[in-house]
């Protein structure tokens, strides 16, 4: 059970740097997307053009994280 004022957890931490995403597969791409504090979304799909690959992300108040499932819907 969790309370209402922590973040749920969709997996890990993803590192932003400066306010930017950084691709959790590569770590080449430093502008992957712009994150604001009180940004909030679920399992957007972002695609990093230096390793070519999808990744899935949950955004919390600012914070991202790695969404668990990662296929293609």
């Amino acid at each position: 059970m969790f309370s209402l004022t922590e973040p749920p957890k969709n997996g890990k931490l993803i590192q932003t740097e400066d306010g930017w995403l950084t691709c959790p597969m590569c770590r080449r791409n430093k502008r992957l997307k712009r994150i604001f504090p009180d940004e909030e979304a679920e399992r957007v799909g972002l695609f990093c053009r230096d390793c070519k690959r999808t990744v899935y992300v949950g955004i919390h108040k600012g914070q991202c994280f790695e969404s668990r499932c990662q296929h293609d819907v």
